[in-house]
């Protein structure tokens, strides 16, 4: 189901968000740092002889720039401090997320790895601080496998983060998206309720639970759930988009409501496939054919090669009674679905 797809797009943005164990607590605003002076912190360490006072600013400011977005800067002067530091955990752990977050997951992959390996040798894990720096380390491997597609080794570092770090809401959402993807939504779900109890008014947790309890079939729970997203933030389509699925799939007499919240959505974001096709089919179902074509329309853009909105066009069409533009959408159909089989 296309809900599947919300799931997916909200996992990639997970790593860039994962900048705890940075050391970047007095390094000023994410903008306070010119490309000019970025270069010039990345020669100064690269210089013969560097202080551990130098080495330390830069390391803030690669919290900056990592804070910032700007992951091929942090990228290089992480690599440019990694040389002096090679078995310094924190350092490796910066230089893989800013690697990973430049789209480079098999670069950033070894470096986790020893950030990881290091972490678990240190000896002094029954230390709280350490603790949570290990399951960082390790929420951010399993990341980059399951971008690599190495889902069992994904799922085998998020277990472990889990396990050693209980309370670290990273890991649990990562171990949900692991176990979303295995399909074991009983496990995926337990993971969110526990990253959910962590941040209760997190809305990642409420989304990814919301939409794994959609799948499972929950669906009362899911409305629920998706209901307490748009209380907590309004302003998120994902909310709206997900009560408005359900009450159209459900009893009519919530179809009105359903309708608005759909809208609402692509108000928030118009260019929302799935809204687009659920409100044409909805508005198809309710002897509003006209209404629903601008919408079919516009579905068929954002997804060319899905039959889905084509098939929807023609029986507005039809309703319409315009016999040949039904006939035209039927001819498209024909045309994706003969190229998928040329394809395959």
């Amino acid at each position: 189901m296309y809900f599947q797809h919300r799931v997916l797009l909200a996992f990639a943005a997970l790593a860039a968000t994962m900048t705890s164990m940075v050391v970047a607590q007095d390094g000023g605003s994410p903008n306070s740092l010119s490309p000019a002076e970025v270069a010039q912190v990345i020669d100064r360490i690269r210089s013969p002889m560097v202080s551990e006072k130098v080495l330390l600013e830069a390391m803030n400011a690669s919290g900056v720039l990592l804070r910032a977005g700007r992951y091929s800067e942090a990228a290089e002067l992480l690599t440019a401090i990694a040389r002096k530091k090679p078995n310094d955990a924190e350092v490796l752990y910066a230089q893989a997320l800013a690697i990973f977050n430049t789209g480079r997951a098999p670069e950033a992959e070894p470096i986790a790895r020893r950030a990881v390996d290091i972490l678990r040798s240190d000896g002094t894990l029954n230390d709280d601080n350490r603790v949570h720096k290990t399951a960082d380390a390790l929420v951010l491997l399993g990341v980059i496998l399951a971008v690599k597609s190495d889902d069992a080794a994904a799922l085998k570092a998020v277990q472990e983060a889990a396990r050693i770090a209980p309370n670290h809401f990273d890991a649990q959402v990562a171990l949900g998206r692991a176990l979303f993807g295995t399909g074991d939504d009983n496990g995926a779900i337990r993971a969110f309720q526990a990253a959910k109890m962590l941040q209760p008014s997190n809305p990642q947790a409420l989304f990814f639970l919301a939409t794994t309890l959609e799948r499972a079939g929950e669906i009362n729970e899911a409305l629920r759930t998706y209901r307490e997203l748009i209380a907590l933030k309004p302003e998120m389509f994902e909310g709206h988009l997900g009560v408005g699925v359900l009450l159209l799939k459900g009893s009519p007499t919530n179809a009105d409501e359903g309708l608005k919240e759909i809208e609402r959505a692509l108000e928030i974001n118009p260019n929302l496939y799935e809204a687009h096709v659920t409100a044409g089919r909805a508005l198809i179902g309710r002897g509003r054919p006209l209404n629903a074509v601008s919408h079919l329309q516009r579905a068929a853009e954002l997804a060319p090669n899905n039959p889905e909105p084509h098939y929807q066009l023609s029986l507005a069409y039809r309703r319409l009674g315009r016999k040949q533009e039904a006939a035209d959408e039927a001819a498209i159909i024909k045309r994706i679905h003969e190229s998928r089989r040329g394809t395959s």
